[in-house]
C-alpha cells in the first residue's frame, strides 16, 4: 500500500490518513492519503504565493525537471 503526504514548501506533510480504497473491490486498500488541517491548508497557499512569482517567470523544461 502507498501512503501519500502532502508537499507544502518542499516538505513532505503527513498526519492522519484516509484509505482510498479500490470501487470493484472493496477489500483492496489502494493506498492512503493524509489528510490537510486547516493549518496544512493555509501554509500551503502561503507557500504558493510567495513560490508563484519565480514559478510563472521559469520556462517549461525547468518545471519538468522540477516536477520529475
Amino acid at each position: 500500500m502507498t501512503v501519500h503526504q502532502n508537499l507544502i514548501a518542499g516538505e513532505w506533510v503527513g498526519g492522519d490518513g484516509i484509505a482510498n480504497i479500490n470501487p470493484s473491490d472493496t477489500n483492496d486498500v489502494v493506498g492512503t492519503y493524509a489528510r490537510a488541517t486547516a493549518e496544512d491548508t493555509k501554509a500551503a497557499i502561503a507557500a504558493a504565493k510567495a513560490a508563484f512569482p519565480a514559478w510563472s517567470r521559469s520556462g517549461i523544461l525547468e518545471r519538468h525537471a522540477i516536477l520529475r
